[in-house]
């Protein structure tokens, strides 16, 4: 039988021996547009938030204290403001089955001085592409990706992570540039590698749990193709073994071992803890009556 994924690809993971983690469709990894590091920061605190369950128009409140401890700023209310104020014009392509869709990431967005928090809104024509992506999703450490200090750092960052599972990514440049933003700019290669392609890698290989390499490919005289090898510093997910996954599910969340064994064969490792995650957050008051049928009910177990 096939592994079921998780619903929510864009959500951040807490729980035991697990760091952050983002889910991101690939359409977006690969999609086209140009951000600040600033706004991909507030992005990311946005994105490790979203629920597959979340209504529409649902607001994500941000600290400012939060997307601040991770950048330097003299001014952190009027340089917020203006990221926030041009992202809401910032377009992103996204391909899509017969052609594109083009949205920008935030409907709205309402600031809280008194108590320092920002309030999104997600833009409803984006919603769709973030859940129910199936099996085509990127993973990166959201520590990781807010770290990295440059803009194209942490666009490269995200695509490299979704070939890391291969050790290997090779791009085209007119691809590269138009994801990146960049189809004019640095015409010249030298200046290209200068400018973008070195200081990206320094600062992934520095900041990340990866290690990339690019080598480049010519077709008459001209750099026609990027191929990159990346390495694993060390992994996000320590893989569970399925008995301490039904250990955990028949001990702590009370289940029967005969539905313990069908959710560890039909459910993949990172869904589980995703999902026993929401249940202990769910739980934190002590409403849940029953746990074993709580905990049955939400993986569709009799």
């Amino acid at each position: 039988m096939k592994k079921r994924t998780p619903t929510n690809q864009l959500s951040l993971l807490n729980y035991a021996r697990m760091s952050a983690i983002l889910f991101q469709g690939n359409a977006l990894t690969t999609a086209h547009y140009d951000m600040t590091a600033l706004q991909k920061n507030i992005l990311y605190m946005v994105q490790s938030q979203l629920g597959a369950e979340d209504a529409p128009g649902k607001e994500y409140l941000v600290r400012v204290r939060d997307i601040m401890g991770l950048t330097s700023t003299k001014n952190p209310y009027e340089d917020l403001r203006k990221s926030t104020e041009t992202m809401m014009q910032k377009i992103m392509t996204i391909a899509v089955p017969d052609g594109f869709i083009q949205v920008a990431p935030f409907s709205s967005v309402q600031y809280n001085t008194k108590e320092g928090t920002i309030a999104i809104c997600i833009d409803s024509k984006l919603r769709p592409y973030l859940f129910n992506l199936d099996n085509r999703f990127t993973t990166y450490g959201l520590t990781e990706a807010m770290n990295v200090p440059g803009k194209y750092s942490k666009r490269l960052y995200e695509m490299l992570s979704q070939w890391k599972s291969m050790g290997l990514m090779k791009v085209n440049m007119p691809d590269l540039r138009l994801q990146l933003k960049l189809e004019d700019k640095y015409p010249d290669w030298d200046n290209f590698k200068r400018r973008v392609l070195d200081p990206a890698v320094a600062e992934i290989n520095q900041h990340t749990d990866l290690f990339v390499k690019y080598y480049p490919e010519r077709e008459s005289r001209r750099i026609a193709l990027l191929k990159w090898t990346i390495k694993l510093k060390s992994t996000h997910i320590i893989p569970p073994t399925l008995s301490e996954l039904e250990q955990r599910l028949i001990s702590e969340f009370k289940l029967r071992p005969d539905q313990a064994k069908y959710i560890t064969t039909n459910f993949d490792p990172v869904f589980i803890y995703k999902k026993l995650h929401e249940i202990v957050i769910h739980n934190a008051d002590r409403k849940i009556v029953s746990m074993g049928a709580y905990t049955a009910k939400v993986f569709g177990v009799l």
